[in-house]
């Protein structure tokens, strides 16, 4: 009995959310209509919802005018903040059919954009495209390369030792760090 009243209840959410979906979208035409019609409705619309911030309004504007999916209004998924700054017709389809992940062994996941961690999404997504599996694997590379770079410098740059500054490294120093070294020389 339980697990009907469960599953009716999944339903329904269902049915309202993607209601409210739609709803969101009509919304944000509406909003688009009424800007590009009047200057002044855009602080009419403020007005009216003085609790919205204004990166809301700007996403809004963006689902209205078709530059954002109207999914991404709501997903705070690690990935979203990616897919938002990819042209519309890669959200659409990454949102609708995941994106191919690279692996460490080589093999291929194809993943959700709800499913993606914040190091898969900056793996596969780029900042105006989704990544091949090659770009992929290239990406990986270069952080390897970096990781390698990194491991390679001296830990201090610098010291200094018997009132003498010891430079280790190639190094840039702030004017805060060069009083330091002064006063630490005496």
């Amino acid at each position: 009995m339980k697990n009907e009243m469960v599953t009716r209840a999944v339903e329904e959410f269902k049915k309202e959310w993607f209601s409210g979906m739609e709803s969101l979208l009509k919304a944000s035409q509406t909003y688009v209509k009424a800007i590009d019609s009047d200057e002044k409705a855009k602080e009419l619309f403020k007005a009216a919802f003085p609790k919205m911030s204004n990166v809301a309004w700007s996403r809004i504007e963006s689902v209205g005018r078709e530059q954002m999916h109207y999914t991404l209004l709501c997903d705070t998924s690690a990935a979203a903040e990616k897919v938002r700054k990819l042209p519309y017709s890669d959200q659409k389809a990454v949102i609708e059919n995941g994106v191919d992940v690279l692996t460490v062994d080589g093999t291929t996941l194809k993943v959700k954009t709800e499913n993606l961690t914040a190091e898969m999404s900056r793996q596969a997504i780029a900042r105006d495209h989704v990544r091949t599996v090659p770009e992929q694997k290239a990406y990986i590379e270069s952080l390897k390369t970096i990781v390698s770079i990194e491991a390679k410098k001296p830990k201090d740059l610098w010291q200094v030792k018997n009132r003498l500054l010891q430079v280790h490294a190639p190094t840039a120093f702030t004017r805060q760090q060069l009083i330091n070294i002064l006063q630490d020389i005496g």
